[in-house]
């Protein structure tokens, strides 16, 4: 049997979309050093080649994928984008703010100052900055008619030189991030580990600001003569064995009947004790618990012990620091805390936002009624609500449609910043209200990635003819502004960051990074600083550069 695979391939375009993708993620994962392409650079380049090889697809029907990604992107930062915006975000404002207009005005100016093609600026931009949004944003303001292409160029030219220029320029941006990541911390005369041990020490975390997870146990003691002497006729609160300990006196039996104790209550010898905490907690106990007196009783020991994820959403605890949660009076344990899919150090001093979500253990009706008191229990499902997701996705749609005109200017939102607003809109509504929007965070990742590659098989397959052709003939220059317009706003920020605003540097590099949106280069920080204290200006600043970084595209490629 003799299988011709170039005609197979042009004969089914869904074969060739899905052997671009295979080809491109395994690409994605070759490493050089600590180095990794990413998925995104793999299947650009590969459908760049294909498109080379002569391989076409109607780009037009991938434009679904660029869609779902910026709208799946706006689920994702609408828990936290209303409240960093409006409370705690000056300083990522303005961060995000500094790297996006520094690199907005070196495109423009440079790029006419080259005659740079139309379109390859927008693209080079995107590539430089490792944000994918900047792209859409331009490609959907030409696809609304906000922008309109030179008389001497058509709309597939301006795709190509979309494509092209961010396929040269994102590499360089990658690897300028990452030596940026790696050199600024060594140059710098503050350490970045004693920048994020001075959080810790004012914050009340631990030198590495992360903790074992794991769930806590139930042992059960009796009250005898010795441990009656150690407690002195205290009641429970005076003897403070939680804030000593780390365990918590779940039940007492006493005459045979079972209990919850309160603050005031006192124990008699004789009582039988059931105490919750982590094995830790149990060795720190004064002795008089320990010494031949442990109780194995199943009736006192019959507690079930869950873990839960509780998504933050009263009005009376967003904003509070995560130490006014007293989660003691509850007798829960906090196993970790998450944000914008990133996970928090454990930071008794930590601002909550609506949205974010902390794993607690604990025995189940008490989880379960803090759960009551800051918001809800995440769902356990794997069912999405389909129905609300297209709701708003075609209410999205429905926004971009919308046009103003003021004298013979009309003014629209497009496709990408109003499905921007409806995720956001979804995201913060799915925040606020647990049974409603839900979509499991694996189902929006796959839904969120498979749009972009989606997305990037179709512009590289629209370019690929010109690849080349672009290489030889700009391609020094628009390496060199690539170059720029990634390392200038960065340095810039950070001295902004650091003499401006006095930010404390391991906070500072987080949220520089966030505001690129260069994921890779987080880990390195945290390895510098060892901690994840970084983390936190990483998620300050992530939500906003994403959207802003969508407007970005739209306004670089109107003013093209």
């Amino acid at each position: 049997m003799n299988i011709d695979v170039v005609l197979l391939l042009e004969q089914n375009p869904i074969l060739l979309i899905f052997v671009v993708l295979a080809i491109g993620l395994g690409i994605g994962k070759v490493r050089f050093g600590n180095l990794q392409l990413g998925n995104s650079i793999g299947v650009l380049i590969t459908s760049l080649v294909m498109g080379h090889l002569g391989f076409t697809f109607n780009a037009d029907a991938l434009t679904i994928g660029f869609m779902l990604f910026i709208y799946c992107v706006g689920i994702e930062a609408g828990p936290n984008f209303f409240g960093i915006f409006f409370r705690d975000g000056k300083h990522y404002f303005i961060l995000s703010m500094v790297v996006l207009t520094t690199a907005l005005c070196i495109t423009y100016f440079a790029s006419h100052h080259f005659g740079l093609d139309f379109g390859l600026s927008a693209g080079m931009m995107a590539g430089a900055l490792t944000s994918t949004p900047v792209l859409v944003g331009a490609q959907d303001a030409l696809n609304s008619g906000l922008a309109t292409t030179p008389r001497n160029m058509d709309f597939a030219q301006v795709i190509e030189n979309l494509s092209v220029g961010y396929a040269m320029a994102y590499l360089v941006g990658l690897i300028s991030m990452i030596m940026f990541a790696k050199l600024l911390p060594k140059l710098q005369k503050q350490n970045l580990s004693d920048s994020a041990q001075q959080i810790a020490q004012e914050r009340g975390l631990g030198s590495s600001g992360q903790r074992k997870v794991y769930l806590p146990i139930i042992r059960a003691y009796r009250v005898g003569q010795e441990l009656i002497d150690w407690i002195d006729g205290k009641n429970l609160r005076e003897l403070g064995i939680y804030r000593q300990t780390g365990c918590y006196i779940e039940r007492i039996r006493r005459n045979g009947i079972l209990a919850h104790p309160d603050g005031d209550a006192i124990l008699q010898q004789g009582d039988e004790i059931a105490l919750v905490g982590f094995p830790d907690s149990h060795a720190r106990l004064d002795p008089s618990f320990r010494n031949g007196k442990e109780v194995f009783d199943r009736n006192l020991l019959d507690l079930r012990i869950v873990e839960e994820e509780i998504v933050v959403k009263s009005d009376s605890i967003a904003g509070k620091r995560l130490s006014d949660l007293n989660l003691s009076e509850y007798g829960c344990f906090l196993n970790r805390v998450v944000r914008a899919q990133i996970e928090m150090p454990m930071d008794l001093d930590i601002v909550l936002a609506k949205g974010d979500v902390l794993q607690v253990s604990g025995e189940k009706s008490r989880v379960h009624g803090l759960a009551e008191k800051i918001g809800f229990i995440s769902i356990h499902s794997q069912m999405a609500d389909l129905l609300a997701f297209c709701s708003f996705f075609i209410l999205g749609i429905m926004f971009g449609l919308i046009t103003m005109t003021f004298g013979q200017v009309s003014f629209g939102l497009g496709n990408a910043v109003g499905l921007l607003l409806s995720g956001i809109t979804l995201g913060f509504l799915r925040a606020n209200h647990p049974t409603f929007g839900y979509v499991p965070q694996g189902a929006l990742n796959m839904v969120k990635d498979l749009g972009l590659m989606f997305f990037m098989v179709g512009i590289g397959l629209s370019a690929g003819g010109k690849m080349f052709e672009h290489l030889s003939q700009v391609g020094p220059q628009v390496i060199g502004l690539a170059f720029l317009v990634s390392v200038v706003p960065v340095v810039l920020a950070y001295l902004v960051g650091a003499y401006i605003l006095k930010m404390n540097r391991a906070l500072l590099f987080g949220a520089i990074i966030g505001a690129r949106t260069c994921a890779p280069a987080m880990d390195i920080v945290n390895d510098y600083a060892k901690s994840t204290i970084p983390a936190l200006g990483y998620a300050g600043t992530y939500a906003i550069a994403n959207i802003l970084m969508t407007l970005a595209g739209t306004v670089l490629i109107i003013l093209s």
